[in-house]
């Protein structure tokens, strides 16, 4: 494990020397690599995390470029699919389980 930390540290200080806008770190609990970025950005995004060191650079280069990147760690999202239908609500069955279900739910009734 440590081993991995100074690893994972080494390569965050690479890193840091290719991005001289960014301030760039290893976390040691998460395992992730992190940037985040010293000048405002107009929109998007500001930090970025990955898993590796390279993926946290392309996730970087995509930032100062004006697109905003997805998680690098998260898998590629499709186009959502087009909406469907709702199906038909059932018939209410009324069976004797059913029914003792459905006068528990009913409100209670008081006299009066």
């Amino acid at each position: 494990m440590t081993s991995e930390i100074s690893e994972g540290t080494a390569a965050a200080r690479a890193l840091a020397a290719r991005l001289p806008g960014w301030t760039v770190w290893y976390g040691e609990h998460t395992r992730r690599f992190w940037a985040l970025s010293r000048t405002r950005r107009p929109a998007g995004a500001s930090h970025a995390e990955a898993g590796t060191a390279e993926e946290l650079e392309r996730a970087v280069r995509l930032i100062e470029d004006g697109a905003a990147p997805a998680s690098p760690s998260a898998p590629a999202r499709e186009a959502p699919a087009p909406a469907r239908e709702a199906p038909a609500p059932e018939a209410p069955r009324h069976g004797p389980a059913e029914a003792e279900r459905d006068q528990r739910r009913a409100p209670a009734r008081t006299a009066g």
